[in-house]
Formats: structure tokens, sequence, C-alpha cells
């Protein structure tokens, strides 16, 4: 899936490029980047002190250009619009407690519905045949 990311360091920019290089060891100029995985190209425009990823951007492109914004004060840009930490949604790993109760829900829960299945389609008529015989 391609993606388009970038960030706008208004004061500060050749610092920003040079630390962004030095995170994501890439080559000085505009260029493509391939690995097995992933394909993306990395754009550099002085005029909008600018930074564009475009491509199927790996996961430490894209924590190198967070950490180029935290340290020069940029505004990051996914697809066009804004990105703020706020609107991102924060995965947390269970608790072992919670883990154990997904497992039991996972398993319990189709054996309770076969279980209804087999109340409702089975016993009740076979009460019912047997009150009416």
């Amino acid at each position: 899936m391609s993606q388009v990311i970038s960030i706008r360091v208004p004061e500060h920019y050749e610092e920003a490029c040079a630390e962004f290089r030095k995170e994501t060891d890439t080559a000085d100029g505009n260029g493509s980047n391939k690995s097995v995985e992933h394909e993306f190209i990395i754009f550099y425009d002085d005029s909008a002190h600018e930074i564009r990823c475009e491509g199927n951007i790996p996961d430490s492109v894209f924590s190198a250009l967070v950490r180029v914004k935290d340290l020069f004060g940029g505004k990051l840009f996914y697809e066009g619009e804004e990105w703020r930490e706020e609107d991102d949604q924060a995965v947390t790993e269970a608790r072992p407690l919670e883990k154990v109760w997904l497992i039991l829900a996972i398993i319990f829960f189709p054996v309770t519905l076969i279980y209804l299945l087999l109340r409702v389609v089975v016993w009740v008529p076979f009460k019912v045949w047997k009150a009416t015989r």
C-alpha cells in the first residue's frame, strides 16, 4: 500500500535533513530506497522545507520522521493531513489476567453456542413430545 508521509521543518531544515539521513542511513540526495519488503522514495524539498516519503514506508523511517519532528519542532503530515499524537490510537498489551479471560472466551463461546443450539433443537422438542404423549 502506497503512503505519503512528510514533515515540514520551518527552522533548522538542513540540520533536520542531516539528522533524518543519519537516523535512516540513506544517501544524501533524492532517490529510491528498496528493501525486501519496502520500496519507497525520499524527497527533500528545499523551497518548502519539507522531507517527503512516498511508497511502502517501513516503521523505522516513520519513527525517524517523528524523532526529527520532536527534535526540530516541525509538523508531520500523513496523506496531506496534519498528524497529531493524540489522534493516534495507542495499542497496549493486555495484562496476563486479561489474556486468560480472552482465551477462555474464545474457547467457551462456541461451546456455549453449541449447547444452546442443542438445547433448543433437541431437548425442548423432546420435552414437548413427551408432555403431549
